[in-house]
């Protein structure tokens, strides 16, 4: 089976001068997109994972895990979680305690998701430097697994110590590894060695099949698990009812969102990238949305980052990425940029009614 999740990372489709920030706009857009989180359940989305991300229209969700409590009451079904909760960006401890609280309010149905964070502008706004965020993320998932695993716990790291110390509530019992956004092939490398699964975003469907070799070969000798339900791939997915229909839509509402992307997340120099992050992987990472001009959309289609189109189209490409990635889950980024209410309900339904079963009827090895 492919497992559809849903993504949403709550882009702002308005002017990004702050001193004209709509509030009645925002009221609206907070209302529509939970009745597409709502519809995503009635459709057959297996889950939903928000963002996060501060300082920046590219996302109005700067506490995410507020969005899975709330959501949390509107639905039955449906996992939710976040990817994924920036580590160096918190206190671990807290994170810890926040998913703890989840877990019941979700009841057992809470996905965590972590990550490092790329974000430069956001780490000079909190003065963390860019070469400590590896340290300050492989120590705080220590602290947050101890957390988790033992009623009483004790941890002596660089950032942070605790000594025979409860957390309260208590974790539920029996939540899955972790999910942990991943890019470069180090991370990739160090998550399979250490039992975590993985999410991929951003890059060719080429350069992710790597990824994901480079994981299911580290897994398997460390002896994890490396099958294709330990991976999962982020693509950008809208569907109308017509391939020309779909790319008129979208077309326009990707370049907002790449044109927030880029302000929010891409390197400001590409050729001095920060210390602790691998120079030749980030700039060919980033170079295909770096510039002043939109992203050249056929490109981004040819290599597989976005799927636009009819239902039909939609559904075979969807199905031929997971495949050629070997991977069991797809994760939809299905709203985003300039999107209307109307045009994501839409597509979501579309998803629902023609793609969503044909994926979970098919079975990748």
């Amino acid at each position: 089976m492919i497992t559809p999740w849903l993504f949403d990372i709550f882009n702002y489709p308005w002017s990004t001068d702050a001193r004209k920030f709509d509030t009645d706009g925002c009221q609206d857009l907070y209302d529509w997109h939970f009745d597409s989180w709502v519809l995503a359940e009635e459709v057959g989305f297996e889950g939903i994972f928000f963002s996060e991300h501060h300082y920046t229209p590219y996302s109005v969700s700067p506490s995410p895990n507020l969005l899975v409590a709330a959501l949390a009451k509107r639905t039955s079904r449906m996992r939710l979680g976040v990817m994924a909760n920036i580590v160096p960006m918190h206190n671990p401890r807290r994170l810890a305690e926040e998913f703890a609280m989840l877990d019941y309010l979700t009841n057992g149905r809470l996905e965590v998701g972590l990550g490092r964070g790329i974000d430069e502008r956001e780490y000079a706004r909190e003065g963390i430097p860019m070469e400590e965020t590896r340290p300050r993320f492989e120590e705080g998932l220590r602290l947050i697994e101890r957390m988790t695993a033992d009623p009483v716990f004790t941890h002596s790291g660089t950032y942070a110590d605790f000594q025979q110390t409860s957390m309260w509530p208590q974790a539920l019992p029996g939540r899955s590894a972790p999910w942990i956004t991943a890019t470069s092939p180090a991370t990739v490398a160090w998550c399979a060695e250490n039992g975590y699964r993985i999410s991929t975003a951003f890059q060719p469907t080429s350069k992710l099949r790597q990824a994901h070799d480079t994981y299911r070969a580290a897994a398997k000798k460390a002896g994890h698990p490396s099958g294709p339900d330990s991976v999962m791939a982020l693509r950008n997915v809208f569907v109308a009812d017509t391939d020309e229909e779909a790319r008129a839509i979208a077309e326009p509402a990707l370049n907002h969102m790449f044109g927030l992307f880029k302000e929010s997340v891409v390197f400001s120099d590409l050729d001095n990238i920060p210390e602790g992050y691998s120079s030749e992987f980030y700039e060919s990472f980033f170079r295909p949305f770096a510039g002043s001009g939109p992203v050249d959309w056929q490109t981004l289609v040819d290599l597989g980052i976005f799927i636009v189109g009819s239902p039909s189209t939609v559904r075979e490409s969807l199905i031929k990425q997971a495949h050629d990635l070997g991977t069991s889950n797809i994760l939809m980024w299905g709203s985003f940029g300039t999107l209307t209410k109307e045009q994501t309900l839409h597509s979501y339904k579309l998803l629902g009614q023609e793609v969503i079963p044909a994926l979970r009827d098919e079975t990748v090895a």
